[in-house]
């Protein structure tokens, strides 16, 4: 062999070598592992959960672990911090963060109306908001969601919170309903994870003390990342929002995987428990979770912050990505042609 065929053959060697090397780089970046966190376990808190159980995150490579990490406020700092890659949870926590930093921003929601409630003891005789006067309502944290709510809603009728109203922090829903059923508080603040206690006939929700009751405007959770993360794997995000949305059509058309996967995330409820929740819930979430800019600036006008009033609903949004999709005709291969898929 000569000294030329042998450098050849050299060469190609090292060339495939460095192609494997390339392609092997490029899968791991492309199955890299990414943390997403939500904040209860409820209905608008299960997407995540069911592209996980139904295979849609590895469907669009993605390698993805789901954890529950209770209280809002907590959520979106260990989102700042770098700890996790998404964050589903309370929008008002979002917003605070964006009145201090660029980062988060929303680049999904779950529904365009809060389901936030005040909960009863079924023996409780209380019948309207303005009998919590002198009473002590449980909320998971300060600034959370169901706190937020919980003020605005005391306001509407005359009643001054924490002077009024006794307001606890809990540390998350669970804590909410336990401190609730043991008559450690008078009433707790819950989204749809109340539906459960509900309908085991262990809560009942105070007549007209609902974000739907009372007509005040907001969102569900909202899914957020950093500015950072965009940077930084702008075609990541989209092919985990792609997953995102098929977790949506996944929910509303396969009852029963959505009910075997629902039985997994609401661990200890019972198969009449889920079937309940699924039935009431399965057509909650729109076709495409872009949030409304009249949801947000409900959410908005509730804050405090002097800087509340000089931004507006597109500061706090990126819905590029969820726009990219929707042209991309990803909606039309999941519901047909003839289907409404939303905004």
């Amino acid at each position: 062999m000569t000294t030329m065929n042998r450098f050849n053959r050299v060469a190609i060697l090292v060339t495939i070598f460095f192609a494997i090397a390339i392609l092997d780089l490029a899968y791991a970046q492309q199955r890299r592992k990414i943390l997403v966190a939500y904040v209860a376990p409820g209905i608008t808190q299960v997407l995540p959960w069911i592209a996980k159980e139904a295979g849609l995150f590895a469907k669009h490579g993605i390698d993805a672990e789901v954890i529950l990490l209770t209280g809002s406020p907590r959520l979106i700092q260990t989102l700042l911090a770098g700890d996790i890659d998404y964050a589903l949870g309370g929008t008002s926590s979002v917003l605070r963060a964006r009145f201090r930093t660029p980062d988060p921003m929303i680049i999904a929601t779950t529904t365009n109306f809060s389901g936030q409630r005040v909960l009863l003891r079924p023996e409780s005789p209380l019948q309207r908001l303005q009998d919590l006067k002198g009473k002590t309502v449980g909320v998971t944290q300060y600034g959370s969601q169901g706190d937020t709510f919980l003020r605005d809603a005391l306001k509407r009728v005359g009643l001054k919170p924490d002077a009024d109203v006794s307001i606890l922090q809990m540390g998350g829903i669970p804590q909410v309903g336990a401190a609730l059923l043991a008559g450690k508080i008078d009433a707790g603040v819950s989204g749809e994870s109340s539906l459960v206690l509900i309908q085991q006939g262990r809560a009942k929700q105070l007549p007209g003390a609902s974000a739907k009751d009372l007509k005040i405007p907001g969102s569900g959770a909202t899914l957020s990342v950093t500015r950072r993360n965009i940077a930084r794997d702008r075609e990541g995000i989209v092919r985990f929002l792609r997953a995102y949305v098929e977790a949506i059509h996944y929910f509303r058309t396969n009852r029963e995987g959505s009910v075997r996967a629902l039985a997994k995330f609401f661990r200890g409820s019972t198969a009449e428990q889920i079937a309940f929740l699924y039935a009431d819930q399965r057509e909650v979430f729109d076709p495409l979770p872009i949030p409304s800019d009249e949801a947000i600036q409900g959410e908005l006008d509730r804050e405090t912050d002097p800087k509340a009033k000089t931004m507006k609903p597109s500061d706090f949004m990126d819905l590029s990505f969820l726009r990219e999709i929707e042209k991309s005709g990803f909606l039309t291969e999941l519901y047909g042609k003839t289907a409404s898929p939303g905004r």
